[in-house]
């Protein structure tokens, strides 16, 4: 099990009366050091003394945050353990460049840099910032040359493609990456097309669920159901998948006390779809008292998914409860396990 956090930024988290003010500073002039920023440092650091292993940095062209790959820059001078995740749209952001900031980042982190790759859900964002392919099929064949570029220029030093939507001709970026052969690379999808590119070219897949968290029973054969599928996929291929998911953890004395928490969070979002990005991860049900929340957990476990990318709410507050309140029972699990794959090892 591998522990990931989002990084606070004001569409991938709900906002609260202290995250607020950061937010609002962002769509003004002026100012000193912006404390969304400095917000997510504290967070992260925190995340680090914890054992938290991995953060991801979600990319909203047409919201207030701040770009992902300059904010993974920057807090990877801030941090010392960490992964550090950042996002990038195929359509928006080209291969090449892409693998020169990765390489990048990944020296300047000491090799903890990895990249997420997003598709896209937006068409709007990429009318403005880029090319939106309507139909599903193209564009992910766009992003899966879009993988292909990238590795190939973090690990060729003549790199040739011909492809449909990238081409280049003895390409290379002389700014050798730490990790080997090259960062990995994670992703998510929903459709069969995308989810054949994962098989084909991620090192990891965050798995599908129900928007609705009352869905949680059929969301868990969905998870089985289509883990099964991408495991045939790449046992064909000779390949292997790691799996993840990403939840919104909502903890409290009681199953109600925590349903009434989703239930005022669902309430807001109708109201306000801003929070959307943020809602997402409220789908995957890790919802409940503290009995609750392990046994789901653990269910994820034994179903094969191996790294949680959590995100608290409050950011803060509820960091600092998981740490307390389940942290010590899950790196007791996390030994058990290691101490009985030793057993069968030998």
């Amino acid at each position: 099990m591998r522990l990931g956090i989002w990084t606070p930024a004001p569409l991938s988290m709900r906002p609260t009366v202290e995250t607020q003010p950061a937010i609002d500073a962002l769509t003004r002039s002026g100012g000193g050091v912006d404390r969304n920023f400095l917000f997510a440092a504290e967070i992260l650091q925190r995340a680090e003394q914890l054992g938290f292993e991995i953060t991801l940095i979600a990319q909203r062209f047409l919201g207030p945050d701040l770009d992902s790959w300059v904010h993974a820059s920057a807090l990877a001078t801030q941090t010392s353990k960490i992964e550090i995740m950042a996002a990038v749209h195929p359509g928006i952001m080209d291969p090449r460049i892409t693998a020169k900031l990765g390489a990048s980042i990944d020296r300047i982190s000491g090799g903890r840099f990895c990249v997420n790759i997003v598709n896209g859900g937006r068409p709007h964002e990429f009318a403005v910032f880029g090319d939106w392919i309507e139909q599903s099929e193209p564009r992910y064949r766009r992003m899966r040359e879009f993988i292909q570029v990238m590795r190939g220029m973090w690990t060729s030093d003549d790199f040739n493609f011909n492809g449909e939507f990238y081409k280049v001709a003895h390409g290379t970026v002389p700014t050798k990456s730490v990790r080997l052969p090259h960062p990995p690379i994670y992703a998510a999808s929903r459709v069969d097309e995308g989810m054949d590119v994962v098989s084909r070219e991620c090192d990891l897949w965050f798995v599908n669920y129900d928007k609705d968290y009352r869905q949680y029973e059929a969301s868990l054969k969905r998870i089985e159901h289509e883990i099964g599928l991408m495991e045939r996929r790449t046992r064909e291929l000779g390949r292997k998948m790691r799996y993840g998911i990403n939840a919104c953890l909502l903890m409290a004395e009681t199953d109600a006390e925590a349903q009434a928490i989703a239930d005022d969070w669902m309430a807001q979002l109708a109201r306000d779809p801003s929070i959307g990005s943020a809602s997402g991860g409220v789908g995957a049900a890790v919802i409940g008292s503290r009995k609750t929340v392990l046994e789901r957990i653990r269910r994820y476990i034994d179903m094969g998914v191996e790294l949680f990318m959590f995100q608290f709410y409050p950011m803060r507050e509820g960091l600092e409860v998981f740490a307390r309140e389940l942290l010590p029972e899950l790196q007791r699990d996390i030994e058990r396990r290691a101490r009985s794959e030793a057993r069968v090892v030998a």
